[in-house]
């Protein structure tokens, strides 16, 4: 097995999606990835934007932005996988996310970028003038001649993280729960104590956000409730002083993986309109970890790009994050060259699993029933919540005695991971694409669907524009002349 551009691919007498045909790729194909390359750009800051009407939770006029993200990624799915985008057919894409992003940076300059951040327009002058010179760097990069050169990328990523370096040490602590539990959880393991074992403080007067019989005496009956590798990560920034250093530094990262993945103008743009989507410096505000996330699957792009053999290791990272991530295991056969073999299903399936096994053995013989109960049991037993920005919400205040159904969240979302393991193109473009539509439709349908859950989607979708497949045309003297070298699908 030969590696290319960072896509794996066979013998050349065997026929493989990852790679062009001979020759330049056909108008129809390049038009299909044009396409669904600005339906996701679309989606992205429709998705954006109901998050920033009421920070993510429900809201009537939130609602069609959600059904018209649905839209655009179902029929992003929908397209032809075959193929690649011609340099000359990116303009277009990227007039859509130069627009995006400056619609974005506009939602930015006119919000509150968080609960706990400062709120007079006095404040925050620092903050608008970070946003116009990112809106400057952003102009220039998405322009056929950029006059910032390679320099502007790397400006971008350090104004992005200096607006939220300066938002945090202006900020206050955040009245959260998934806050106060992470510091819980850190005070635990300074004390030499297992995290997944205790019990974490209750900060709201009531217990209506958790399960029945789950708060006693102040505390509710669950230890920390994220994967080791989520408390790990988060502990990084601990060790400055806030753990929301680290989501922050994963946001910035992530902008990074994605545009040096496979770089060029399509990749920095989709970069931008992940890196300043409205509700991004929210995320950091709350401590959510989501972002962790985004980390991961675009650590996981760049290295499909540039390192392929660390494929199966980022795998199992992503796997080892969250427990919904479960949804990328069947993806990653979207990776591996046709026709399968056992060597290599084992190639890419057993480092992950070792990856995962590594992480999360620690903690788990430390305490296996605790460990069950705070990493699987407890998000079972999560109530419905009806102030979700999901599609079962607004149902629900609709219908009179409707309750939730779990068989339906995983109705919504498995036809959808089967297409995309089916159809998908066998890219890592394809796999994040694949990733974002199957995580979409089953928070779209779940019980409980915030902002945070909808940030990775933004992310992931972000991270499958970065990686498209751009392929240079040669000049009318060279036709013929030698020929093109395989790349990538979109």
């Amino acid at each position: 097995m030969a590696w290319t551009s960072g896509v794996p691919h066979d013998r050349e007498d065997e026929p493989q999606a990852p790679c062009l045909p001979r020759g330049l790729p056909s108008r129809v194909s390049a038009r299909a990835v044009q396409a669904r390359a600005i339906l996701l750009a679309l989606a992205v800051v429709a998705l954006g934007y109901a998050l920033q009407v009421n920070q993510g939770a429900y809201h009537r006029q939130a609602i069609p932005l959600l059904l018209a993200t649905l839209g655009l990624v179902l029929a992003s799915q929908a397209l032809p996988t075959r193929g690649a985008l011609r340099e000359s057919d990116q303009d277009p894409v990227l007039l859509v996310i130069g627009i995006g992003v400056a619609v974005q940076l506009g939602v930015l300059a006119t919000a509150r970028p968080g609960i706990s951040f400062p709120s007079q327009p006095a404040d925050l002058v620092p903050y608008y003038f970070a946003l116009a010179v990112a809106g400057v760097i952003v102009g220039s990069a998405l322009s056929a001649a950029p006059w910032l050169g390679k320099a502007g990328m790397p400006l971008l990523l350090l104004v992005h993280f200096a607006i939220g370096a300066w938002l945090l040490g202006h900020g206050s602590k955040p009245h959260i729960d998934v806050y106060a539990w992470h510091e819980e959880a850190f005070r635990l393991l300074t004390d030499g104590s297992n995290p997944y074992s205790g019990t974490m403080p209750n900060i709201y007067p009531h217990a209506r956000w958790y399960g029945p019989n789950m708060v006693e005496n102040g505390r509710v009956l669950v230890g920390f409730p994220y994967p080791p590798l989520s408390l790990l990560l988060a502990g990084m920034g601990r060790l400055a002083g806030d753990y929301r250093y680290a989501t922050l530094s994963a946001i910035t990262l992530s902008g990074m993986f994605m545009a040096y993945a496979r770089p060029g103008r399509l990749a920095t743009a989709a970069a931008a309109l992940f890196l300043f989507t409205p509700r991004a410096y929210f995320v950091v505000d709350q401590g959510w970890t989501e972002p962790f996330l985004v980390l991961l699957v675009s650590f996981m792009a760049f290295c499909a790009c540039r390192a392929p053999k660390l494929v199966p290791v980022a795998l199992g990272l992503l796997l080892a994050i969250k427990q919904y991530m479960v949804f990328a295991a069947p993806l990653a056969l979207l990776l591996i060259p046709r026709p399968w073999s056992l060597r290599k299903l084992a190639a890419m399936f057993l480092p992950a699993a070792g990856v995962v096994l590594v992480l999360a053995l620690p903690f788990f013989t430390w305490d296996p029933r605790g460990f069950a109960r705070s990493i699987v049991l407890f998000q079972a037993t999560q109530p419905f919540r009806i102030d979700s920005l999901s599609v079962l919400a607004w149902l629900a205040r609709r219908t009179k005695g409707l309750t939730f159904q779990g068989w339906i969240t995983f109705a919504a979302a498995l036809p959808i991971l089967a297409h995309a393991c089916w159809r998908g193109a066998r890219t890592i473009s394809g796999f994040t694409a694949g990733l974002a539509a199957t995580i979409l439709c089953f928070f779209a349908f779940s019980k409980q669907a915030f902002c945070n859950y909808y940030f990775f989607i933004i992310g992931a979708a972000c991270c499958a524009v970065a990686v498209t497949g751009v392929l240079k045309e040669e000049s009318a003297g060279q036709k013929g002349a030698e020929r093109p070298r395989p790349f990538p699908t979109g």
